[in-house]
């Protein structure tokens, strides 16, 4: 089997979370056993044939092949977008998976500033940890690293703090509609 990195292991462990199925419902899903699943997301893939990583790639909606160049060297593509990095920030909708914090950026458009139209932050238009360029999602799907990173203290219910700002960033779009 050819190698995968761990950012792709990674990757596929956080889409499984974010679909809110265990482990044992995805093996289940496609047709393997837990353990394999569990070695997957530890970051041995060789043990698990290649069907099998394909099978649950496609389950998860997770591209099999990450690019092999450094995300820098990727062109420039027209319309660039970036995200707000601030948690507080209403563009970013908190959620968890397993009481994990995790924010769902909305991207904006780097054409017209590159500021946030919401709380005026620099946008980001990179992930900060590998560098590719920025898409859909909480986190990036050439890394894992999440786009926004949680700043709860630990002692705070990211559950009940996530639903509460989801409260208050729906009561802001009625107030402003």
């Amino acid at each position: 089997m050819a190698h995968l990195s761990a950012a792709f292991c990674k990757q596929l462990a956080f889409a499984r979370r974010s679909k809110g199925l265990t482990q044992s419902a995805l093996a289940q899903a496609v047709g393997c056993k837990q353990s394999a699943i569990s070695m997957l997301e530890s970051g041995q893939p060789e043990k698990l044939a290649q069907e099998t990583v394909e099978k649950l790639a496609k389950q998860l909606g997770v591209p099999l092949e990450i690019p092999a160049e450094p995300p820098s060297a990727l062109p420039a593509v027209s319309g660039v977008q970036g995200y707000c990095p601030r948690a507080e920030c209403p563009s970013n909708v908190p959620y968890t998976v397993q009481n994990e914090l995790f924010f769902w950026p909305r991207l904006q458009s780097l054409a017209q500033g590159n500021r946030c139209v919401f709380c005026g932050e620099l946008l980001e238009s990179k992930c900060s940890h590998c560098g590719a360029p920025v898409g859909e999602g909480a986190c990036c799907p050439a890394c894992g690293t999440p786009r926004v990173a949680n700043t709860l203290p630990p002692e705070v219910s990211a559950e009940a703090w996530a639903s509460a700002r989801r409260r208050d960033i729906a009561e802001m779009k009625t107030l402003l509609s």
